[in-house]
């Protein structure tokens, strides 16, 4: 620890960029009371997805996994004991969660191809949008240097007057928590479906903005 004295300031970071970019995340459910029927529904769901994301223009293997899971369900159940209403949880079966992505460049043709065809498909996955940045290292750095210039404007404007004058950097504190790099919409597939099929939604998604901030510590001269 410096035994010099030292100012320790904050820098608030701002970043804002157009996205180019769209995140395409997908949901299917499956059920059934036996084990390998919800496996097998399961798989005709994605199968069926695929086709419709190849009708769109896209390839087979552009939706990509995310996470799958197979678990087992349970159903209340009313009975009565001694003249009261009670419930019971009964076994329902298995449930089948596939989540699935597709990744692409940010075009309004495409993208209204791919939720006009999956949103129509038979599989009826939940469907989920976000517009987000492909180089999202640069968009950091730009979030860095915003807060490394508002620190030294606040550490600069503090000491003129406090009458002090700001001398070497000492240390630089940065912990960088998962930055929230996109904008999100979601569909309901009966809104989608209830359009005509000559419909386009024009989608002008807001700009990517986000915050951060870094610790700096200088010596006061």
């Amino acid at each position: 620890m410096t035994d010099k004295r030292t100012i320790r300031i904050k820098g608030i970071g701002h970043a804002a960029q157009a996205p180019d970019q769209v995140v395409l995340s997908l949901s299917l459910t499956a059920r059934n009371k036996e084990y390998s029927a919800a496996l097998t529904i399961g798989s005709q769901q994605v199968e069926m997805l695929r086709e419709a994301i190849v009708e769109a223009g896209f390839k087979a293997d552009d939706l990509k996994t995310t996470n799958f899971d197979v678990r087992t369900i349970y159903e209340d159940e009313e009975y009565r004991e001694s003249g009261s209403k009670r419930y019971r949880q009964i076994f329902g079966g298995f449930e089948c969660q596939h989540d699935l992505q597709m990744i692409f460049d940010l075009n309004n043709a495409k993208l209204n191809a791919a939720v006009d065809k999956i949103a129509a498909c038979l599989s009826e996955p939940k469907i989920s949008v976000a517009f987000t940045i492909k180089d999202t290292d640069a968009f950091i750095g730009k979030l860095l240097k915003s807060a490394t210039r508002d620190a030294k404007l606040k550490a600069r404007t503090l000491c003129a007057a406090a009458g002090v004058k700001l001398g070497n950097l000492i240390e630089i504190n940065y912990s960088q928590d998962e930055t929230i790099l996109r904008n999100e919409l979601r569909f309901e597939n009966k809104a989608v479906l209830g359009c005509s099929s000559d419909t386009a939604f024009n989608f002008e998604p807001d700009d990517v903005k986000t915050t951060d901030t870094v610790d700096f510590l200088w010596e006061i001269e």
